[in-house]
């Protein structure tokens, strides 16, 4: 069997860093194997995917438009970082491109996609004509500078030209805001949710076309041993399934955003797949500069939350009418008063977390340490408006800054606390990485033993 070793990473990240990484991980590898769904082999196979998907090719190309200005600073391009650094990195070996584009994926399915592909962008079209033109002009415009710079190698200009395209996007959004129209909020936010919703859906059938690529090119070029860089999201489908195409996972590599990674047994990428995580208790209380920032994000996610429940309700308003100002006034009041208890009470009660929290790496625990219970998530929320005054979370902060475990009000009140998840050990031969063997029949994951293996491998070098 062909050996694996899968380069995860992050896709705007600094290259330098990037590039050292991969430069000692692909030590060994006959080839290197990079994460590149093309959308479409040729120019008229491209054309017909975005006729049959444009709802979601539309989305997909916002999700990538808003991520320019990180790929602006920190790839100065607008490659991935992981495709930058395997041509920098490769020398004499080969380097090839693996992965099927989303959109690609979708032929496969039933037609009822591209009949809701359709649905949804005439939708949209019909009740918001300009802002859908926009939406679409944008999506094409970022597809053309894109293969301007793959085919013709114009690097600088067509990043300037991406940022301008996503800040002509953002403009406009805020003009609308500004003005209290909130058409381009509205279509923006459907595009967005499609194509991230995509993005999802597509992940493991993308690791399945990766995997079957590079059994593949093993089999064609007689590769031992191939190098695979990918997101990090792949990871652990990628390693649950390499065995059903006669691949043998030997390393994984753990990026980190700005900084150099590490090497992680497979077994622990299984294990963290499946949330093999406890809390730290001895972090109660030393969390505070991570909860603010987790506050800052859940504001964030609340405003977006607030504004979302008005643009639903115009929007069926504008082709179904159903009442007037007072109707409109009336549901927005009540939208604004319930969502925000809503999202902290549900996060909390049944994940532990808000969607800071776990960008984080937060949880909300009780003081012994067991999961917060739904009473105890109404009690946090209910005690939140005084933990804000006199405003910004001002007392609470102040309080969790003086208390032992870091509770704020609400924690007082419910007995709770929050604390920092960290992974369950699982590098060598712990009991979490014989359970994720236990839940995942069939990975091959296979450690170096030989000493000529050992001697290629990244591990022994950072251990000697």
């Amino acid at each position: 069997m062909a050996k694996l070793r899968i380069f995860g990473s992050i896709h705007p990240n600094t290259r330098g860093v990037v590039e050292d990484d991969l430069r000692e991980f692909s030590r060994g590898a006959d080839a290197i194997a990079v994460e590149h769904p093309r959308l479409g082999e040729t120019a008229r196979s491209a054309v017909a995917l975005v006729l049959r998907y444009p709802f979601l090719f539309v989305g997909l190309q916002l999700v990538f438009l808003f991520q320019m200005p990180l790929y602006a600073l920190f790839n100065r391009d607008l490659r991935s970082t992981e495709s930058l650094a395997a041509q920098a990195v490769a020398g004499e070996r080969p380097v090839h491109e693996v992965d099927r584009h989303p959109l690609a994926i979708l032929e496969d399915r039933s037609p009822g996609w591209l009949v809701a592909n359709w649905v949804a962008f005439l939708a949209l079209a019909i009740a918001y004509p300009a802002e859908t033109f926009v939406a679409a002009g944008l999506a094409v415009g970022l597809l053309a500078i894109v293969t301007v710079r793959s085919r013709y190698g114009v690097r600088r200009p067509m990043v300037v030209a991406a940022v301008v395209l996503t800040a002509v996007g953002c403009g406009l959004v805020a003009v609308d805001l500004f003005r209290t129209d909130i058409g381009s909020s509205f279509v923006a936010l459907s595009y967005l949710v499609g194509g991230i919703g995509l993005i999802r859906y597509t992940l493991e059938a993308r690791n399945e076309a990766m995997l079957e690529d590079i059994a593949t090119l093993a089999a064609t070029h007689d590769y031992e041993r191939i190098c695979l860089t990918t997101g990090y999201a792949h990871l652990p489908g990628l390693v649950e399934r390499a065995a059903d195409h006669g691949l043998t996972t030997v390393d994984i590599f753990k990026p980190r955003w700005r900084a150099s990674g590490e090497m992680v047994d497979p077994e622990a990428v299984l294990a963290s797949d499946d949330h093999d995580v406890r809390p730290d208790m001895e972090a109660a209380g030393n969390v505070l500069g991570r909860r603010v920032v987790a506050t800052v994000i859940d504001l964030l996610v609340l405003a977006l939350i607030a504004l979302a429940g008005p643009v639903v309700i115009v929007g069926i308003d504008s082709a179904h009418s159903i009442g007037g100002d007072a109707v409109f006034s009336a549901f927005t009041l009540c939208w604004w008063l319930l969502s925000p208890p809503a999202y902290y009470v549900i996060g909390e009660a049944i994940y532990g977390q808000t969607v800071g929290k776990s960008i984080l790496d937060l949880t909300v625990v009780r003081i012994d340490g067991s999961p917060c219970t739904v009473r105890d998530a109404v009690v946090r929320t209910t005690v939140r408006p005084l933990d804000f005054l006199p405003a910004g979370y001002f007392l609470g902060g102040v309080i969790a800054a003086v208390t032992d475990y870091g509770q704020r009000l609400g924690d007082l009140a419910a007995g709770t606390t929050v604390v920092k998840l960290t992974e369950a050990n699982t590098g060598s031969s712990t009991a979490a990485a014989r359970s994720a063997d236990d839940r995942r029949a069939g990975p091959a994951v296979d450690r170096p033993v030989g000493a000529d293996e050992t001697e290629q491998t990244p591990t022994a070098r950072r251990k000697p």
